[in-house]
C-alpha cells in the first residue's frame, strides 16, 4: 500500500490500496502534540480524488480572490504531478 503526505494549506494522507483505490485522509494535530488521520473519503480513480481535494482546499477561508484560487490549484497540480511519478516509478519497477 503506497501513502503519500500532501502539504496544501492542511495536511492530508493519500492512500493507494492493493484494490488500487484512493483513500484521502486529512491530518489533524492534536492537543497531546501527536497527528490523527480524519475522514477517510475513497475515490475509485485519481481524477474524483483530486476534485475532492480541490472541494477541500477552495472551501478553505483563506481563498478569496481568483489569484487565491489560480494558487491553491496550482500548488495541487504540482502535488498530483509529483505523485503522479512516484507511482509510474513504483510501475516500472
Amino acid at each position: 500500500m503506497q501513502e503519500h503526505i500532501i502539504e496544501l494549506s492542511e495536511r492530508y494522507a493519500l492512500k493507494l490500496n492493493e484494490n488500487h483505490v484512493y483513500i484521502l485522509y486529512k491530518i489533524e494535530l492534536n492537543e497531546n502534540g501527536t497527528y490523527q488521520r480524519k475522514g477517510g473519503a475513497i475515490s475509485m480513480d485519481l481524477p474524483s480524488l483530486v476534485d475532492k481535494l480541490i472541494y477541500c482546499e477552495l472551501m478553505n477561508e483563506k481563498v478569496e480572490t481568483l489569484e487565491d484560487m489560480r494558487n491553491v490549484l496550482h500548488a495541487i497540480h504540482s502535488e498530483v504531478t509529483r505523485i503522479a511519478e512516484i507511482q509510474a516509478t513504483y510501475a516500472q519497477a
